[in-house]
């Protein structure tokens, strides 16, 4: 469990970007082999639906398996004490995202625009990459309530003015009833069992994303990765305490319509309740 974002203020929709120790790139705990086998199964057997590339991010794609080629021996020699073993028949994005647990998205500039152009998100909080593809950052970002308004032109200078030597991370957040990391949609069942306040802690997933960005030398693209983390409430509590009362307090400051957006409205008075408990 790491990283907390909550802290009782009101929840509001900022960048919240911080500069990146590139020796921290990546990530890897004790859920690798998990995470990496349940990325090889969609990749395999649903692999339209968590892939897509336009020629576009070719050069990018290559640059990316090239970073992380060099990258992770480096930095985690005890499970790569030489180099890294690739699938050279596969497309080179496809082929980095089957080392590690982030996601992986490259973003092309086209004009004053930054366009997906390629990715693969096997864990998605709850969008389809497919409609993504080719998109400009407001394009991909149209659904997102008050997003255009509040952070999408400061998301626009980050891209704009991104440089290889300083690269950034920051930390995203939601609650949602199913601990699954593949989550295009909603996949909790229509029978499970209704959350109540005694439940609650078991039936309710705190899932934080944490997202780099890193500018590529060579084709200029930008790298965007997300890796995910959930967990239960109760072991969220476990660790952090005050989560308790904060995550209440600071999910009754959203707007109707991130509620809506976030599906929570079918939580809120129950969370509320608990929190306050």
């Amino acid at each position: 469990m790491t990283y907390m974002p909550v802290d009782g203020k009101p929840d509001r929709m900022h960048v919240g970007a911080r500069a990146l120790d590139l020796d921290k790139w990546i990530e890897i705990n004790s859920d690798y082999e998990s995470d990496l086998s349940q990325k090889h199964e969609l990749l395999t057997n649903k692999h339209d639906e968590v892939f897509v590339s336009i020629p576009l991010g070719d050069a990018g794609s290559r640059e990316v398996l090239a970073l992380l080629s060099e990258h992770l021996p480096r930095i985690f020699p005890e499970r790569w004490p030489s180099e890294v073993s690739v699938d050279s028949s596969l497309h080179p994005l496809e082929a980095a995202s089957r080392l590690v647990q982030e996601d992986l998205c490259v973003m092309s500039q086209v004009g004053n625009d930054w366009i997906l152009s390629a990715a693969s998100l096997c864990f998605p909080s709850r969008w389809d990459v497919r409609e993504k593809i080719g998109k400009n950052l407001l394009g991909i970002h149209g659904p997102v309530p008050h997003y255009a308004e509040t952070i999408g032109t400061a998301t626009q200078n980050i891209f704009d003015k991104l440089t290889v030597e300083r690269p950034l991370w920051r930390v995203n957040w939601t609650v949602m009833d199913s601990g699954e990391l593949h989550q295009p949609t909603a996949v909790r069942s229509p029978d499970a069992m209704e959350i109540n306040s005694e439940n609650i802690e078991q039936s309710l997933y705190f899932r934080r994303e944490r997202q780099t960005l890193r500018k590529l030398p060579d084709s200029g693209d930008i790298l965007f990765t997300i890796r995910t983390y959930s967990d239960t409430f109760a072991h969220v509590v476990e660790q952090f305490p005050d989560f308790r009362k904060h995550i209440g307090t600071t999910i009754a400051g959203s707007t109707p319509q991130l509620v809506d957006y976030k599906g929570w409205a079918n939580i809120l008075n129950e969370l509320q309740s608990w929190s306050q408990s």
